[in-house]
Formats: C-alpha cells, sequence, structure tokens
C-alpha cells in the first residue's frame, strides 16, 4: 500500500509539508471555507482549504506550483484536515528528495544541519539548502553563519518575557534581529530565521545602543578597511612564497633570486630617498 501524504495532513499535531504541488482550481465548499483541486505526482485531489472563499482572493494561486501544509486554527475553528497552499516564488523550483542529505557541516559554525535537495531552472543540477526554509529567485538563499551564544539570565529578565508571552530565546532572538537590522526576502531568505519588527523597531534598538554604549563605539568600516589589507598583503606574502617554491623546484639558485630581489629593494629606496628630498 502506498503511503499517503494527504491523509497526514489531517492528523492532529503532525507538522507535514507535501512538495512540487500545482493548485489546478479553487471552488467553494459546503461550509463556506476553500476547496482545492491540487494535482501532485501524477494524480488529482481535492483537499478542504483553510480559508473562507473570496471570490476575488481564493483563486489568485491557480495554476501555480508550490506546497500544502496543515492550515493554523488563529483561534479560528477549522474543518478536519484543513490545509493552505503555498506558491514558489520561482516557479521552476522543485523538490529533489533523491538529493537529500541527513547532515552536512555548517560553514563557520562548526554544526551540522539537516539539508534537503532541491533544482530549478538556475540550477538544474540540483543543490541543497538547509531544511525549514523554501529558496527564493533561482534557489538563492543565506546560510546560516550564526554563532552559538551561551547567557545566563535573571530571573527579572525571564519575568518581562512572560509578560509578552515570549521565551527568553524568543525575545533576544526578536531584539537582535532588529539591532542588527536584518532583512529577510522571500527572494533571498535566511536559513538562519532572523528577521526585524519594523523600520521603527530598528531605529528604537539602534537609538539604545548608542544611548548605552555609544560611547565604547569605533569605526568599523575603517577597521574592516584595514584588516582587508592586512588580508591581502598576507595573501600577496604567501603567493611570493609559492613562487620561492616553484624557482627552486625548477633549479633555480635561492641566492640567485634573494640577490635579485634585494637589487630591486635598493633600488626602490633609492627612487623613494630621491622624491623625498625634491619634495
Amino acid at each position: 500500500m502506498n503511503f499517503d501524504v494527504f491523509a497526514a495532513l489531517a492528523q492532529p499535531g503532525f507538522s507535514v509539508t507535501v512538495h512540487n504541488v500545482r493548485l489546478i482550481d479553487v471552488r467553494p465548499a459546503e461550509d463556506g471555507h476553500e476547496l482545492l483541486v491540487v494535482e501532485h505526482a501524477g494524480g488529482t485531489r481535492e483537499l478542504i482549504g483553510g480559508g473562507l472563499w473570496n471570490e476575488e482572493f481564493s483563486r489568485r494561486n491557480v495554476g501555480r506550483f508550490g506546497y500544502i501544509v496543515p492550515a493554523q486554527p488563529f483561534g479560528l475553528e477549522l474543518p478536519v484536515g484543513a490545509c493552505c497552499f503555498r506558491d514558489y516564488l520561482d516557479q521552476s523550483l522543485r523538490r529533489v528528495p533523491e538529493l537529500d542529505s541527513d547532515y552536512q557541516e555548517a560553514s563557520g559554525a562548526g554544526r551540522v544541519l539537516e539539508v534537503i535537495g532541491w533544482r530549478c531552472d538556475a540550477q538544474p543540477y540540483g543543490f541543497r539548502a538547509p531544511a525549514g526554509i523554501i529558496p527564493g529567485e533561482g534557489g538563492r538563499f543565506v546560510p546560516d553563519d550564526t554563532i552559538p551564544v551561551t547567557l545566563r539570565v535573571p530571573p527579572e529578565f525571564v519575568r518581562e518575557c512572560r509578560r509578552v508571552q515570549m521565551t527568553p530565546e524568543e525575545l533576544l532572538r526578536s531584539f537582535v534581529g532588529d539591532l542588527a537590522g536584518i532583512q529577510n526576502f522571500a527572494v533571498c531568505p535566511r536559513a538562519d530565521g532572523y528577521g526585524n519588527n519594523g523600520s521603527d523597531e530598528r531605529d528604537y534598538a539602534e537609538a539604545w545602543l548608542h544611548r548605552a554604549h555609544g560611547m565604547n563605539a569605533v569605526n568599523l568600516d575603517e577597521i574592516e578597511a584595514r584588516e582587508l589589507e592586512a588580508g591581502e598583503k598576507q595573501f600577496e606574502r604567501e603567493d611570493f612564497a609559492d613562487l620561492l617554491d616553484d624557482f627552486e623546484g625548477y633549479g633555480g639558485n635561492v641566492d640567485d633570486l634573494f640577490a635579485a630581489v634585494q637589487a630591486l629593494v635598493d633600488k626602490q629606496g633609492e627612487i623613494s630617498k630621491r622624491n623625498g628630498e625634491t619634495a
């Protein structure tokens, strides 16, 4: 017996996502909800939608490809098995389970993440993206380069979190997103899940930082420019070391090379000295 993934959508507590679905039609159901007609894996199904039928908006995604997820009640009573259709921003995007990998090391984070396979017109041979995000245009996404931070918080802070019905982690993540001015767009979603709460919240977070810690501020642009220059010089030194190895490997005399370089240095020193005297 083949597994019916759509039947799993009706199971309470199941977090199921059905990909590579095309929405064929949307009609009004008897109870006033939407009736979704979808095509998946060569077959068609009728599903109860989580929204109420609206002649102007219900059919806006007909003909598009996307995925099906269980509908969220948000305080409303929903029919059993109610679900929602979400369209892919890139309509050439398709899930490719054959490319799934259990774990892949996340760059710079020293962690492992579950990754799943995709393909699209821009990447026809497929690619992998972290589970939990839908890649954007051309399969783009921002990788998760977050670093782990362990912080003990006092009960007074925990109480403030409870006031707004959030965990300490949720509240701190929300503030981090505003202070860093993080944008999380559908065209290139972030694998770390960070975003911000709006322009006012970003301005208030920045104002708090300057008010509380502005006296310790440094010019990051200048520091990063110096670090970039130092990195480029280090690459040049490594390239010169490689040239030395190549020269020696081709049978050259290292002393002759050093003598030639020293002559160039002496000549450049004389030019610099003359320029200083005439300045």
